[in-house]
């Protein structure tokens, strides 16, 4: 666990919140760009985005000398 318990509560809420987000972002970013005609924009774009994601995490988390380390 990398929250304590009383941090993994508001923790959960924020990361639900955020998820429940970008549920309803993706099909419709992808929707308009297939209505555009390039939906090949939308998918280079969550690329882009989960591969920031993916570098915050192992600079904040996985990393050898990172603050806060995932046990």
């Amino acid at each position: 666990m990398i929250f304590d318990r009383q941090q993994a509560g508001p923790v959960l809420g924020w990361t639900s919140a955020v998820a429940a987000y970008g549920a309803f972002i993706a099909p419709v970013v992808i929707g308009e760009q297939i209505k555009a005609g390039t939906p090949q924009l939308a998918m280079y774009g969550f690329a882009v985005f989960y591969a920031l994601c993916l570098v915050l995490n192992w600079a904040f988390y996985l990393r050898a000398g990172s603050s806060i380390r995932n046990p």
